[in-house]
């Protein structure tokens, strides 16, 4: 019953992304007086349909509960008419293909901005640090903020997470605003090996010809985790979590000078301590957290601006990644996909609330996806027909008749379509194996 709930509010999220995309299109397209044949829900054969009286518009409501569209006149074929969208200046077409983008973003900085007033949001300030970890070295402290990460601008946790999650394994650069308002920089060279289960970090100072600041190494198992902690100049530290044979937990830390001939601090920690370092461990963790704050509301505003912003960012971002290398295929995710995490998020043992503000989180996720999507250079989308506006500037005028752009974009839409069923194919399989 469960499966049939998520599949109908996927398809409520869905629907309601589409209509506010197209309903953009339509809105401007009034304001230039161009012509609507038909706005439609959903595609497929029509079973429901009604003229506007004024406009002459067919508002219509079809059989596959997917997508939908605003068909202008002039579109697709060359109209004669004043009202006819290929006979309007190239800067109001321009509006008109960009109004849908625009609705899909102002729709997701709304929800954003909800939720933000409800549960707060996550700043780019760091928080707290780990002892034992590379941030130690690096000297990171709460108040800092990281404004860069691997040569990504970073407005908020969401856009260090997802380029770290990226390139977890590779080298890493950070460029970090101290409390103090000075500026650090820092380059992470990883040597990880998996198998071994062993890991050793250089850390340097990439504007000051690589200088060393500190080592770290690590070696760990399911029930061990060694850690050697250089500073250089200050200290050397080691660190030792561990299991018992007895089936307890103990850990310690021995602190030296630089030197190491004195011992600068000894330390035991808790067993509940040990066990939970054990168990949250991992390589690909620099160990901080980042601020999380509540705002009044045009700090929340400002925010869910940002935040946003970072969304639209992560799309470009992941089809890099797909090219290069960093993603495979398992990172891409269709509706099929997303109906399983709506099915997580429905059967979550969470109040009703919680529920509904992920719901919430998730469209304005899909809503931000599908407007950067759009602008994509692709024939069919939005972004394509823009590239033949612009083509159109560049031959001074001279316009390609909207019955070739047309065709080139079903073609390109044909191709969409096989790469949806390939989405769509590579869910399947991943429901199954999970």
């Amino acid at each position: 019953m469960t499966v049939v709930l998520s599949i109908f509010i996927m398809l409520l999220i869905l629907t309601v992304l589409v209509v506010v995309h197209e309903w953009g299109h339509y809105i401007s397209a009034r304001i230039f007086g161009v012509k609507i044949n038909e706005f439609s829900i959903f595609m497929g054969p029509k079973i429901f349909s009604r003229v506007g009286k004024k406009t002459g518009t067919v508002f219509s409501i079809r059989c596959l509960p997917i997508g939908g569209f605003c068909a202008l006149e002039g579109e697709e074929i060359t109209e004669e008419s004043d009202t006819a969208f290929c006979n309007k200046p190239w800067w109001q077409r321009t509006i008109i293909l960009l109004s849908g983008v625009f609705m899909n973003i102002v729709l997701a900085i709304v929800v954003i901005t909800i939720v933000f007033m409800i549960y707060g949001y996550d700043t780019r300030t760091v928080s707290y640090t780990n002892e034992f970890m590379p941030a130690e070295i690096m000297n990171l402290e709460a108040g800092d903020m990281i404004t860069e990460f691997n040569d990504h601008g970073v407005l908020n946790s969401l856009d260090y997470n997802l380029v770290n999650y990226a390139v977890s394994t590779e080298d890493s650069t950070f460029t970090v605003k101290k409390v103090n308002g000075k500026k650090e920089y820092f380059e992470l060279d990883k040597t990880i090996n998996e198998d071994e289960k062993k890991m050793d970090i250089i850390v340097k100072n990439p504007k000051k010809n690589d200088a060393v600041i500190g080592k770290y190494s690590a070696k760990w198992d399911t029930d061990y985790l060694e850690i050697n902690m250089t500073v250089e100049g200050e200290s050397n530290s080691k660190y030792v979590f561990r299991k018992t044979l007895e089936g307890q937990y103990d850990g310690s830390l021995i602190k030296y000078d630089a030197s190491g001939s004195t011992v600068l601090e000894e330390r035991t920690y808790s067993e509940a301590s040990s066990q939970a370092i054990l168990a949250s461990y991992s390589p690909y963790k620099v160990g901080f957290s980042f601020a999380h704050e509540e705002g009044n509301f045009f700090a929340t505003v400002k925010n869910a601006f940002l935040y946003n912003i970072s969304l639209v960012k992560s799309v470009f971002n992941s089809i890099k990644w797909l090219i290069t290398g960093n993603l495979g295929m398992d990172a891409m995710s269709g509706p099929i996909g997303l109906t399983t995490v709506v099915d997580d998020v429905v059967t979550a043992d969470a109040s009703v609330g919680v529920r509904i503000i992920s719901l919430m989180e998730m469209a304005a996720l899909i809503s931000a996806n599908l407007a950067a999507f759009n602008v994509l250079p692709i024939p069919g989308l939005d972004g394509g027909k823009l590239i033949f506006i612009v083509i159109e500037l560049i031959r001074r005028g001279k316009k390609i008749p909207p019955e070739k752009e047309a065709i080139v974009s079903v073609i390109f839409l044909a191709l969409l379509i096989l790469f949806s069923i390939f989405v769509a194919g590579n869910d399947i399989i991943r429901i199954f194996r999970s």
